[in-house]
């Protein structure tokens, strides 16, 4: 068990990644690498990511001003202790709403206790692997609403996307269409 969260990359401002504005962090690694995958640079555990206290993130990102935390990947349940410790840190310093994006199935995560214990720290999780070939943004997926503090209304499927420029990169999130796809990754 680790006491470090390893992520990918995190975003202060996103409105595209759930209802309202959020904080989004994508974590680093993924076991599961579905096929046509939009972050392929999220799956190996030990590269393109940095390690933090999942605690001190937490409460970084708990003071941001935001409407609530999305949390993607890579696979965020594959650190579900390090997950754990960031979300009761978030929850202490911030009342928004948290969002999880994981490939695993509901049912796997229900056999799995210490992937149901992270679950339960958010209010929504969309959950099930990436079918690469569909239309659909979230075929094979399930919705799972924890709370109802999230509605399923406000989480309906949309294509938009968002582009985040820092110093030396650009980050493209959100549910772009296949041709938006190529055309980010060409120029990128």
């Amino acid at each position: 068990m680790s006491h470090r969260l390893r992520v990918h990359d995190i975003c202060s401002y996103s409105r595209v990644n759930g209802p309202g504005v959020r904080a989004v962090l994508w974590v680093q690694g993924c076991s599961i690498g579905c096929k046509g995958c939009f972050n392929p640079d999220t799956h190996p555990e030990n590269q393109n990511g940095t390690d933090y206290d999942p605690k001190r993130l937490g409460e970084e990102l708990g003071k941001l001003a935001v409407d609530g935390v999305t949390v993607s990947g890579g696979e965020p349940l594959d650190q579900p202790e390090p997950l754990v410790a960031m979300m009761q840190a978030f929850r202490q310093l911030h009342g928004g709403t948290a969002l999880l994006y994981t490939g695993y199935t509901v049912d796997s995560i229900l056999q799995c206790d210490r992937k149901r214990k992270a679950l339960l720290q958010f209010d929504a999780a969309i959950a099930g692997p990436y079918q690469y070939h569909s239309n659909e943004i979230w075929q094979g997926k399930k919705l799972v609403l924890l709370t109802a503090r999230i509605t399923a209304d406000e989480l309906q499927p949309e294509r938009k996307i968002e582009f985040v420029g820092r110093e030396n990169s650009l980050h493209v999130t959100g549910f772009p269409t296949a041709q938006i796809k190529t055309l980010v990754q060409s120029m990128l």
